[in-house]
């Protein structure tokens, strides 16, 4: 998959892109990526958000995927939403937390994905452990052992999206 689609896949998810669609009936990169990504055109807003989500899943898992599967993995499938909290984007320091969980303990996961880097990732684990006492790094499978040996001799958990889409727990700590 190209550059310029991928980054037109990672505004489909965005505020910006369902407000326009929403108000205004109508988003460029939304309908650029119809087009694209879709050969029948959808005629239920439903199933084009539904079919774009699925080719994201199996060519271009960003953090928005990783999030989402957060989300209906942990807070849905394990946990209770009458008794957990889920936060996103919270900034700490110099640093945005990707996914925060809250469940009598919080936790804070730092989402890599297979398109990231790992430059800034042993700071933004230093500012977490400032507010936070759990902290784990999300990433794929692909990235598994650099993530690994970047976390040697921390407390930090590891957990990988697998590419069945499940969240398998490689490195555990206390939560």
């Amino acid at each position: 998959m190209s550059a310029n689609n991928n980054l037109l896949l990672n505004r489909i998810f965005t505020k910006s892109t369902f407000t326009d669609w929403i108000k205004n009936h109508k988003d460029s990169d939304l309908n650029e990526s119809i087009r694209k990504y879709l050969s029948n055109s959808p005629i239920l807003n439903k199933d084009v958000i539904s079919q774009i989500y699925k080719t994201m899943l199996k060519s271009h898992r960003n953090e928005y995927i990783y999030k989402n599967t957060l989300l209906n993995k942990l807070l849905l499938g394990r946990h209770s939403i009458k008794s957990t909290i889920a936060l996103t984007e919270i900034p700490i320091e110099k640093s945005k937390a990707d996914f925060i969980l809250i469940n009598g303990k919080a936790v804070v996961y730092e989402i890599k994905t297979e398109l990231d880097n790992f430059d800034r990732l042993i700071g933004q684990l230093k500012d977490y452990y400032k507010a936070f006492d759990y902290v784990c790094v999300i990433t794929s499978e692909s990235n598994y052992k650099n993530v690994l040996t970047l976390l040697q001799n921390t407390d930090v958990g590891l957990c990988t999206l697998t590419r069945r889409n499940t969240i398998s727990t490689k490195k555990r700590t206390d939560f």
